[in-house]
């Protein structure tokens, strides 16, 4: 884990978008909408520039 500690978030980012299963997308499209909070949680305002990481865990299903 102390290794991780050596990357700085965006440096981590960088790495993770050269790989294949990794796709990153600008979120701009959902700038100045809210998130309504359900059973209790406060409703979120997300930011006006974010981006997206979306990581494909598509592992062959074994059939047997």
């Amino acid at each position: 884990m102390n290794k991780l500690q050596k990357y700085s978030t965006p440096q981590l980012v960088g790495e993770l978008r050269k790989r294949k299963e990794v796709q990153l997308f600008d979120g701009g499209l959902y700038a100045n909408t809210e998130l309504r909070g359900k059973y209790g949680h406060e409703n979120i305002k997300l930011p006006n520039n974010y981006w997206i990481l979306l990581i494909s865990d598509s592992f062959p299903l074994n059939s047997n």
